[in-house]
């Protein structure tokens, strides 16, 4: 039989950004940027969506509702699930097996079975961008027993994951409110496509007014440059990411 189970993700808002470029504006640019710069608006939108992805991805806003009941997106108890490992610091394969036993041992809620989908990512801050580049894209790996007395080197089973470094990562940490305490050793591992999803009604689209508007007529606005989009973040199943705390 079928029982109730739902996610709710949060509404979409539009968002859009107009710019008028006048006569006088083009004629005594003296840097002759003007127009360039202006046309530039769908950067500005297309900045907006990625820090406000970001912070749903890194858990300074928490969208999660299943059941009608909101959840914060990391949890660090036992109940109802666990998805935060403290004092995780990406240093040696330790650190990333620790993340991987995490993950595999989530339970979906609904079946009372192990989810499925293997984890594929790893998300990091740019600090840590060489260590994670030593342990993600080494060639093998080498293990010593307790005693020192034998070696073995096996192809590093971590190469799979695609590592992704990321500065305005770090920024949204630095300016969050409460503070995360050592933002620069947070990272993230496990399937992002399974976990979060951007629910879009139409993405960034920028157009440019056409020549001898009304606009151009009346005002002498000469271009408009318009850029606008209508989507929100949303999480779907916390359960496929772990975050780690240093």
């Amino acid at each position: 039989g079928f029982g109730e189970d739902y996610i709710e993700t949060p509404s979409t808002t539009k968002r859009g950004l107009i710019v008028p470029v006048t006569r006088e504006a083009i004629f005594f640019d003296r840097t002759h940027l003007v127009l360039s710069r202006a046309a530039e608006v769908g950067e500005a939108l297309a900045l907006n969506k990625e820090k406000r992805i970001l912070d749903m991805v890194l858990g300074l806003t928490n969208t999660y509702k299943f059941n009608g009941q909101a959840f914060d997106t990391y949890q660090a108890g036992t109940t109802p699930w666990k998805n935060v490992l403290a004092d995780n610091t990406l240093e040696d394969w330790s650190n990333i097996d620790a993340a991987e036993n995490l993950i595999g041992s989530m339970i979906d809620p609904t079946s009372g079975e192990q989810i499925l989908g293997e984890p594929d990512t790893v998300l990091i801050m740019p600090q840590y961008r060489h260590v994670a580049h030593r342990l993600f894209y080494a060639s093998e790996l080498t293990y010593n027993d307790t005693a020192n007395t034998s070696v073995s080197a096996i192809p590093n089973p971590f190469a799979r994951y695609a590592l992704v470094s990321s500065r305005l990562a770090h920024r949204r940490l630095l300016e969050a409110t409460p503070s995360v305490v050592n933002p620069e050793k947070i990272w993230l591992l496990g399937n992002f496509s399974k976990a979060f999803a951007y629910m879009e009604n139409w993405p960034i689209t920028v157009t440019r007014s056409i020549a001898g508007s009304e606009a151009d007529f009346t005002q002498d606005i000469v271009v408009r440059f318009k850029a606008s989009e209508r989507g929100t973040p949303a999480v779907l199943n916390p359960r496929y990411v772990v975050k780690c705390t240093g």
